[in-house]
């Protein structure tokens, strides 16, 4: 069997494990339920392995983790920021919009990384990935302070 094929079916059947855990349950039912689990998850598996690239146990790093959790939470702030930003604009009688698509430069590499930043982007209010290009993303906001891009970038970031 490939590495990426195992890893895939594994974390996906220790996903199901998760989810359908009750401690009610009897070891009966449980079991029922995991070998159901390890079907879908091997079915899964086959289908979009071949589709994860760099899958493997470094991404579990714990400083991957200690990053990833504080992104989450400094995330959550701005969000929670945007859309009282965006329900100001939206309530305001003026609607004080200034549109505009603004070109900022990431020193991603990966595919993956992009495409999560992209995401976190487009998830917030106001805000929308466009495209990527190179090292340039494109992204549109509803208020654009600038008309130099990477002064509204600067003014901008903690926004997004």
């Amino acid at each position: 069997m490939e590495g990426k094929f195992a890893y895939v079916a594994i974390v996906l059947t220790i996903i199901w494990i998760a989810l359908i855990y009750n401690p009610s349950i009897t070891i009966e039912a449980f079991i029922e339920e995991l070998i159901a689990g390890i079907i879908v998850s091997i079915g899964i598996a086959a289908i979009t392995s071949k589709n994860f690239e760099g899958l493997g146990i470094k991404y579990f790093h714990p400083k991957r983790i200690a990053y990833f959790i504080a992104f989450f939470f400094v995330f959550l702030k701005e969000m929670i920021k945007a859309n009282l930003h965006m329900a100001k604009i939206v309530l305001s009688p003026k609607l004080p919009v200034k549109p505009g698509i603004v070109e900022i430069e990431t020193k991603l590499k990966l595919p993956s990384a992009k495409l999560f930043l992209g995401n976190a982007i487009t998830l917030t209010p106001g805000t929308m990935t466009i495209d990527y290009s190179n090292d340039k993303a494109y992204i549109h906001w509803v208020y654009v302070e600038s008309d130099e891009a990477k002064k509204s970038w600067r003014n901008n970031k903690g926004k997004i």
